[in-house]
């Protein structure tokens, strides 16, 4: 998966973007680029965290 991929990925979140929680807040989905910037992530951390979800896909290809 590429970095863009993954940035284009629709994820299921509150209307600010936020990680599925139980407030009551509307739940949508939204590009995870776009639910990033609704965070005010900066650009360090959205590498930080695509290095993350790189590792956890090799991990889950290798078996481990």
């Amino acid at each position: 998966m590429s970095k863009t991929t993954w940035l284009e990925a629709n994820v299921f979140v509150d209307e600010f973007g936020r990680d599925y929680n139980l407030s009551d807040v509307p739940m949508t989905y939204m590009k995870r680029k776009v639910a990033f910037q609704k965070r005010g992530y900066s650009q360090k951390k959205i590498d930080e965290l695509w290095q993350e979800a790189l590792k956890k896909q090799q991990e889950f290809n290798n078996g481990r």
